[in-house]
């Protein structure tokens, strides 16, 4: 009796073990997986790009089908010969480049050998930041003012000029003494045209500013003259407002901020614009006060176009005879997202 209780009990705990495997064996909760493959990081870019047009007394310096670059009349006007700088018509010239890399062919964006008082001259440089807005600022640097040599002219008593005005004026020759740097005239405008900001550079000319980057300084008063006084510039009598004052080169060379000059006329011009200055309809065209921010940022699809001028005054004297004026000019630009305080 004893020995049929064990053999019940030995096969119920062999039918529990198999029971207890099946169940180990067919269970199943539940469940769901979701996988997020190929994560991935890409780091952004800025790239800017700059392109030029030279002028001087009148011309404009243009590539011809040849692949020369010559002095030319400026297109759309018929000025007459006596308007024109004429021993320099159809000569060689440089100043004008497509939009590129700077450096690497060595552009110049002045590069005059016999200038004189009464000459002038003007870039309009254009600044295509590509990618992301960005922080920019424009660097003047490596000034020197060499004095070429004592003509007799220059070494007049009566001349302003110490350098060849002494006994060791050979010795002098090509010092870093000369007079050119003081007595040239620089400055520089905001070439937005009629329209402020900047309509340009979109998919259509919808909205296209034709006077936008034409190289004229669209800003006079009442009496016609230039406006050399940007402090009483406004948008009825000034569509183009300077952004570095007319004077000297600092021998030191100089560092201008592009978002200070961007803030004022965004303050002046675009009060009902967007903050982040990008204004675009719904097809993507760009319209009034594109490029214009209220933290003076430059706006990644923005073209931007800037004149930079010169000119010797005609009160200008022998003192200037041979010297040469040399100077390295840098655009530079960092991103603005996460840079608030402009470190470059």
């Amino acid at each position: 009796m004893v020995s049929n209780i064990r053999k019940i009990l030995l096969s119920l705990l062999s039918i529990s073990a198999v029971a207890l495997l099946a169940f180990g064996a067919s269970r199943a909760f539940f469940s769901d997986t979701e996988t997020s493959t190929g994560n991935t990081f890409t780091a952004g870019a800025i790239d800017l790009k700059v392109d030029s047009e030279a002028h001087y007394n009148g011309l404009v310096c243009r590539e011809f089908a040849t692949g020369d670059f010559r002095w030319s009349e400026p297109v759309n006007t018929n000025p007459t010969l006596e308007q024109l700088a004429q021993e320099h018509y159809n000569e060689p010239c440089t100043g004008t480049w497509g939009q590129t890399d700077l450096g690497i062919t060595q552009q110049k964006f002045f590069d005059l050998a016999d200038v004189k008082p009464g000459d002038d001259g003007e870039n309009t440089v254009s600044l295509h930041v590509y990618n992301n807005d960005a922080w920019g600022r424009f660097i003047i640097s490596g000034v020197t003012d060499i004095d070429g040599t004592c003509t007799e002219p220059e070494s007049d008593n009566s001349v302003l000029d110490v350098e060849c005005d002494t006994p060791s004026e050979t010795v002098l020759n090509n010092s870093p003494l000369g007079e050119l740097r003081e007595n040239m005239t620089f400055y520089a405008w905001l070439d937005q045209g009629a329209i402020p900001g900047f309509q340009n550079g979109d998919e259509t000319s919808i909205n296209d500013d034709t006077t936008e980057g034409d190289n004229v300084w669209d800003c006079a008063f009442a009496n016609g003259d230039p406006n050399f006084d940007p402090a009483g510039a406004t948008p009825e009598n000034c569509h183009e407002p300077l952004v570095i004052l007319p004077g000297t080169v600092d021998q030191g060379g100089e560092t201008h901020n592009i978002w200070t000059a961007l803030v004022a006329v965004d303050a002046a011009y675009c009060t009902s614009a967007p903050a982040n200055g990008h204004n675009t309809d719904g097809s993507g065209d760009y319209l009034t006060c594109h490029g214009l921010a209220d933290d003076g940022r430059m706006v990644g699809s923005a073209t931007y176009y800037f004149g930079l001028a010169w000119f010797i005054p005609t009160t200008v004297g022998n003192e200037v005879q041979t010297d040469s004026l040399t100077a390295d000019l840098s655009f530079e630009v960092v991103q603005q997202r996460n840079n608030p305080t402009q470190i470059f």
